[in-house]
């Protein structure tokens, strides 16, 4: 732990900024060593983007949750059941991923010489080998939310981040509560430090890439089927002309309690997160994914029970090679940034290893997670999120 040059009268050992699953394995692992935590929210309930969702079909993750097979996958799922303290069923699935085109299923082999902006993200989900859970996101954040009992701030907005030297002093949620700790781990969106910390203590890359940076914002839509439509448990990358593609699978299909067998499958498509705020651009985008479903299954569509739509804003980029491997914000010594946009893997996964990095430098890992990869530190991205 950073050695604080905050008075003794400061309320906390550590500050979560952020309540997402990062943020939540970051209070609990915190807690557990007998610091005083507070985590802090901006919405009115835990989870963020992995909060559980309700649908006809049963309890869904929101929007779509992929775990891909990775070098240290393994040993990154051990780490999380220790933090969980609850096995999580796993089997491994090879199921390439498939495209439509010119009438029929192709495997996808990439987009060739298309020039498409989000190529790069769309690629991460284009693995042949990936994960089936048992449990997933859904049923991870009630659990955490259930072992976590040290402060909780819902529907608390930081304001500002007073820094004294090369220290976060104070944090100031709802521009009037003030709240001081010797450590501030930040598991929110990266931009908004750009407005909470001083100038000085941004340094000219960092900015520039927060700030210019090719950052995504996904828009999603879940759809319960009134019947199967496939049994397909491949991605799906389609594409239409002039289309940027939309990512989705479908799950298994389940009996409801009324005889009804029901399909569940996600969608989600990227745009550029400078653009996001016009509603135009998210019903557009929600028309192509399902334009693109629909000219795959032409019949996908009739009869939908349900479909829900979520934005999550900022949710793909890159931020590798800023940070250092921990995650520790430059020029403050007691601020760590928690995000998938530091790992080499990215989305859920890259978010799952750098929470594992950060939280080994500030509270060490579980003897049985260490024994799984022994060589994590080692092996970590070539100073990247």
């Amino acid at each position: 732990m950073a050695q604080s040059k905050i008075s003794k009268t400061h309320e906390y050992d550590s500050i979560v900024i952020g309540a997402g699953l990062a943020g939540l394995i970051a209070a609990n692992q915190l807690e557990h060593t007998g610091r005083k935590v507070a985590l802090i929210e901006a919405l009115d309930v835990l989870g963020g983007t992995s909060r559980p969702v309700q649908s006809p079909a049963g309890t869904i993750d929101h929007s779509l949750k992929f775990f891909p097979e990775t070098e240290d996958s393994e040993s990154t799922f051990a780490w999380l059941e220790s933090v969980l303290g609850q096995p999580i069923e796993r089997e491994i699935i090879e199921a390439p991923p498939v495209t439509y085109d010119e009438g029929k299923f192709k495997p996808f082999v990439g987009f060739g010489d298309q020039k498409l902006e989000t190529a790069n993200e769309v690629s991460a989900y284009a693995k042949a080998r990936f994960y089936k859970l048992a449990s997933s996101p859904k049923d991870w954040i009630p659990r955490l939310i259930e072992t976590f009992t040290g402060t909780v701030m819902t529907q608390s907005y930081v304001t500002k981040m007073t820094v004294d030297d090369d220290f976060v002093i104070e944090i100031l949620v709802n521009g009037a509560k003030r709240l001081s700790a010797r450590e501030v781990i930040f598991a929110a969106t990266p931009q908004q430090l750009t407005k909470l910390l001083p100038e000085s203590h941004l340094t000219t890359k960092l900015r520039q890439r927060l700030l210019k940076g090719e950052f995504f914002t996904s828009i999603n839509l879940d759809l319960v089927h009134a019947a199967p439509v496939t049994d397909s448990s491949a991605i799906h990358i389609l594409k239409g002309a002039n289309e940027e593609p939309s990512v989705g699978m479908f799950f298994t299909p389940v009996t409801t309690d009324d005889g009804r067998t029901l399909q569940v499958s996600q969608w989600t498509t990227l745009v550029p997160r400078d653009i996001t705020d016009d509603s135009e651009v998210t019903a557009s985008a929600l028309k192509q994914i399902k334009r693109q479903v629909k000219r795959a299954y032409e019949n996908s569509l009739e009869g939908l029970v349900k479909e829900r739509i979520a934005v999550s804003p900022t949710s793909h980029g890159d931020l590798t090679g800023i940070l250092g491997e921990d995650g520790r914000w430059p020029k403050v010594q007691n601020l760590w940034l928690v995000t998938s946009f530091q790992d080499a893997e990215k989305n859920m996964m890259g978010m799952l290893r750098q929470a594992r990095r950060t939280l080994a430098g500030l509270v060490g890992e579980p003897a049985e997670a260490i024994s799984h990869d022994t060589d994590l530190h080692e092996e970590g991205p070539a100073v990247t999120m």
